[in-house]
């Protein structure tokens, strides 16, 4: 097993254990719940295949949907934003970028922050749907998407920053 998968393994267990024993009880003035597991849809390289992508995106949220209780939302959430990656990331990316690349700041600059964004939104929306159905309509379902949506993103953004400059360093 190479470096950079047992890396991300690590990652993705510490990312996973914070969002279902931290993040999710947590619902800030009972309305915005933060989602920070997206972000590991970035810590896969630009090359990463579909196939690959989507096992990935599966099994990290089958296992937040069984720690966290929750009947395949996450799973579906996140296998979706998953599919959407490589049709954004042809949208954004530096052709001249190395296949290995992670597409974070590095790589995309300021297109680091629109695929987090854009795939955000896919999450969520595909959460929020599979979640409150019928309940669309709701004001209350229409707030906490928002708040949940905009505190999240916050979060993603803190997170890729981080990460982007413990790469830089790493790398002089």
């Amino acid at each position: 097993m190479n470096k950079t998968y047992l890396r991300f393994l690590v990652v993705c267990a510490l990312v996973v254990a914070l969002q279902v024993w931290l993040l999710s009880p947590v619902a800030l003035f009972r309305v915005a719940t933060p989602y920070l597991y997206p972000v590991l849809l970035l810590l896969l390289p630009i090359n990463a295949g579909k196939v690959s992508l989507l096992l990935h995106a599966f099994v990290i949220g089958t296992v937040i949907d069984i720690l966290g209780l929750t009947p395949g939302l996450h799973a579906a959430a996140l296998t979706a934003a998953a599919f959407a990656r490589p049709m954004l990331l042809g949208l954004l990316e530096d052709k001249k970028a190395p296949e290995q690349a992670l597409p974070l700041y590095g790589t995309l600059r300021t297109g680091a922050a629109i695929l987090m964004s854009l795939l955000l939104l896919i999450h969520h929306i595909v959460l929020y749907v599979l979640e409150a159905g019928a309940l669309a309509s709701d004001l209350h379902v229409v707030i906490s998407f928002g708040a949940g949506y905009g505190l999240s993103l916050l979060l993603c953004l803190i997170t890729l920053a981080f990460v982007g400059s413990l790469g830089e360093g790493h790398d002089s």
